[in-house]
């Protein structure tokens, strides 16, 4: 059981791994929400990826939990570890029910549960998580699962858009709505892009529905070798046109994630949150120094923290030779 976000679903393959590997003749199932289910639906390892309702009627929850209950599970790994986690795993049934939980009542419907930790970052608590529970060593790995036939078809996609593997670098300029403070001004995405259009990369940007706004903004103002795909991609397009980019420039988001899960070289800008505890091993992570310590404030007055990385901050962490991109730090 994982039912978010969607950075940690992203990361979630070091869980899938784990357990094949504890487990290798068992039929594994995902439970998850609807929001994040296509991510593992090409898993070979998972027999089949269940997901909760996002309604509030009752009624379809009802069903889930009574075609679960008919599997009788031999465990249940809770790693979502929420209250509403822990009480439905206890509500699904199974004898074994192992997990995280972060209120002490929810340690009741779990026959065995270790406390969520603190300041430990996505990974290590998974690592964590699986040592303690299997005994078996646990990779770093990250991995997403996509199917040949969807690659062939995500190879016509970039063909569509005039996209040349390690030829474009990517834009995640938006995070959750609730996070303005982990936003980079506009202005300085947009100085950013001009700079690597003239040295011959096209600008690719991508988001949800709700970076549309600034991604129009910018993809006007850099004018050519844009290419604005932001509400337009599902999953398996995001992780392909990353995954197939000289260079990913993101916030502290989920695509940062998918980054280091497709070995894709990434710079992630930080502001209000702590990369230690936020960011993957492998990223090449940006923070202002001598302001404000991460403060994980989700408004800011004056945002210090974000606007004093200047674009060119960036451009000398980039190396640019024989048309190919290297981080220098």
């Amino acid at each position: 059981m994982k039912t978010g976000a969607f950075g940690d679903m992203a990361l979630f393959s070091i869980s899938i791994n784990a357990v094949s590997m504890a487990f290798p003749d068992a039929q594994l199932y995902l439970l998850t929400s609807s929001s994040y289910a296509e991510m593992y639906k090409d898993c070979p390892m998972i027999k089949k990826v269940f997901t909760l309702p996002a309604s509030r009627n009752p009624l379809p929850f009802i069903n889930i939990v009574r075609t679960l209950r008919k599997k009788k599970f031999d465990v249940i790994f809770d790693l979502q570890g929420n209250l509403k986690t822990n009480f439905l795993a206890f509500l699904l049934g199974s004898k074994q029910r192992v997990g995280i939980y972060k209120k002490p009542i929810g340690k009741l419907f779990l026959t065995e549960g270790i406390k969520k930790l603190h300041n430990v970052n996505a990974i290590e608590s998974q690592v964590q998580f699986w040592k303690k529970f299997t005994n078996k060593p646990v990779g770093k790995k990250l991995q997403i699962w996509i199917s040949d036939e969807k690659r062939k078809n995500l190879k016509n996609y970039l063909d569509v858009h005039k996209l040349v593997i390690n030829r474009y670098i990517v834009f995640h300029t938006s995070a959750s709505h609730k996070w303005k403070t982990k936003l980079w001004p506009i202005n300085h995405w947009i100085n950013l892009g001009m700079s690597l259009a003239k040295k011959g990369f096209d600008i690719v940007l991508v988001g949800d529905k709700n970076a549309m706004r600034i991604n129009t903004v910018i993809a006007n103002k850099i004018g050519t070798n844009v290419i604005d795909l932001s509400g337009k991609t599902d999953f398996f397009t995001l992780a392909f046109v990353i995954e197939n980019a000289a260079l990913l420039i993101t916030t502290d988001s989920g695509p940062m994630h998918v980054g280091a899960a497709t070995g894709t070289r990434t710079v992630a800008i930080f502001g209000p949150t702590d990369p230690r505890y936020h960011c993957p091993s492998g990223i090449t992570f940006i923070q202002a120094n001598n302001v404000c310590p991460p403060c994980y404030k989700k408004q800011c007055e004056h945002h210090t923290c974000m606007k004093s990385i200047s674009p060119q901050y960036i451009l000398n962490v980039i190396k640019v030779e024989n048309e190919q991109i290297h981080c220098i730090i």
